[in-house]
């Protein structure tokens, strides 16, 4: 037991006092842990690291010791301590150990950790941001949420009641950086990279093949040409401006930057790369010497950018498609297996099974799940049999640049029905971004009845979006001089904007220039 003396000044008429207030620090003098990792169990090495663990976890035993102040055996510690892994995640389920007479052994489950990793075990307590909250006796210690004497916090003293935040660090584990396919590819309940917010280095001596695929106003696209066929295999590096030092087809070494999602896109943000080709070398500088020896340095400019891979109506609408082999749903409260489901990765059910209150705040979105399109999002993609907007609609009737989508707001009404019909654009998606829709597979309506409606005429097996503001710029296609056009294809990077939760993905296709309009009246 520690004793501790605070001192509270007191304002008097008179003057100022000090008024002695005796603190007793009952906690345990716990120092640190000591963290062991099972005999014989793999570590891997920077030379040879472990493979990158995502749908399947890496596992390791772990034997825990409670240490004093002077580094002996703390037996009368019987907490529960917190197990995290940096960088990486742990499995719910694991994320606490109990201690009895100061020791304790369990196993670790993680993923998403790559380079030089360590297994963290820490005295801190509950978390009041989210222990606290969630329902569940998070440090086993048989009471959860505000009867638990760590939620109750003291005024201004100690963020937990009994807590002392001695932490202990595992051995160093070594694992393989990551691959575009290992950012791109979520195995969880989101599509969100499960690497996001972490700064990554992907590079060529993963045996990756990264080759620059196309450059935008404010960024480029990289695909990984060794990734699987299934896809999850392009990038989008935001630079914020025009990138200097790289152009289509240029072989990369390496690329960089914190991975991060914007409107359901994955992409690299505050990036740096290093072009192969020796006149560019660092982006933005010149180098007079090759930084690195690309795989496959024969493949060159045009021929080394892959052809695209070409999507259907049926691949829009989400028919047919299926998760991953590796897919499972993790999202129930405390980010536990949601138990009673038949099928883990049937999303309505998974949603349907959660509390209402958990239901809103979970990152299960059955409108995102659409299997068939994400694996080729930032990648070189083709529509075929295409026909442009016939229909443009001004539904920002104040003229103030926005849509007002309040219940029973005219332009909010006039924008749904213009996003029901495929050929219809709204002129203001096509004034601020240069984004105009487009049908696939389209056929002549049935004559509508005088009163109807207006419509563009025609039935689509599915609506997309085709944006030229960033790379053609303003002037490159004016999409009003094509109205109601038939393209035999249409090629560029396919893109996403998530409008918010419960409404389905809008998907973009952007072209790298004229010529990836294929009218069909040019087509062989």
């Amino acid at each position: 037991m520690r004793r501790t003396t605070v001192y509270t000044a007191l304002a008097l008429v008179a003057g100022v006092a000090c008024t002695e207030i005796p603190y007793e620090d009952t906690r345990l003098p716990l120092r640190t842990f000591a963290v062991q990792v099972s005999p014989g169990s793999p570590l891997g090495t920077r030379e040879s690291p472990l493979p990158f663990p995502s749908a399947e976890p890496a596992r390791v035993e772990l034997t825990l010791e409670a240490l004093d102040e002077q580094g002996a055996l703390l037996a009368e510690f019987n907490g529960a301590a917190r197990i995290t892994v940096v960088p990486g995640e742990v499995d719910a389920t694991q994320r606490r150990v109990r201690f009895v007479d100061g020791r304790a052994t369990t196993t670790a489950e993680f993923r998403f950790s790559y380079g030089e990793t360590r297994i963290w075990v820490e005295d801190s307590g509950e978390d009041l941001a989210t222990d606290c909250v969630n329902g569940l006796d998070d440090d086993l210690d048989g009471v959860s949420d505000a009867a638990d004497p760590d939620c109750q916090q003291p005024e201004g003293r100690l963020a937990s009641a009994r807590a002392t935040l001695a932490v202990g660090l595992s051995p160093s584990m070594f694992f393989a950086e990551p691959r575009i396919h290992d950012v791109q590819s979520s195995p969880r309940c989101t599509t969100d990279s499960p690497l996001g917010g972490q700064n990554v280095t992907i590079d060529q001596g993963q045996s990756a093949r990264l080759v620059v695929t196309g450059t935008t106003q404010s960024g480029l696209y990289v695909t990984d040409l060794s990734g699987p066929a299934s896809g999850y295999n392009a990038v989008f590096l935001f630079t914020f401006s025009n990138p200097g030092g790289v152009k289509p087809g240029d072989r990369l070494c390496s690329i960089a930057g914190n991975v991060a999602e914007f409107i359901g896109n994955s992409q690299l943000n505050f990036p740096s790369f290093v072009n192969g080709d020796p006149t560019r070398g660092i982006a933005g500088e010149a180098q007079g010497v090759v930084p690195c020896r690309p795989n496959e340095p024969d493949l060159a400019g045009a021929d080394a950018v892959p052809p695209p891979h070409v999507l259907t109506a049926s691949d829009v609408t989400g028919e047919n498609a299926s998760p991953p082999a590796d897919f499972y749903r993790v999202c129930g409260p405390g980010d536990t297996v949601i138990p009673g489901l038949d099928d883990p990765t049937d999303c309505a059910a998974a949603r349907a099974a959660l509390p209402a209150d958990v239901r809103r705040s979970s990152p299960i979105d059955c409108a995102r799940d659409n299997f068939a399109m994400e694996p080729w999002e930032h990648s070189l993609v083709a529509f075929e049999n295409v026909t442009l907007s016939t229909r443009f609609e001004d539904c920002d009737t104040n003229g103030d640049g926005f849509i007002a989508r309040d219940p029973g707001n005219a332009e909010g009404i006039c924008e749904e029905a213009c996003t029901a019909d495929p050929l219809c654009t709204v002129d203001v998606s096509l004034e601020k971004f240069g984004q105009f829709a487009a049908g696939v597979d389209c056929t002549p309506a049935p004559a509508a009845s005088p009163d109807a409606a207006p419509t563009s005429g025609f039935v689509c097996a599915a609506k997309i979006f085709i944006s030229t503001r960033d790379t053609l710029g303003k002037s490159g296609y004016d999409i009003l001089q094509h109205k109601g056009e038939r393209l035999a294809r249409i090629v560029g990077h396919l893109r996403q904007t998530q409008p918010g939760a419960g409404v389905d993905t809008i998907w973009i296709v952007e072209p790298r220039a004229i010529e990836d309009f294929v009218s069909a009246v040019e087509a062989p």
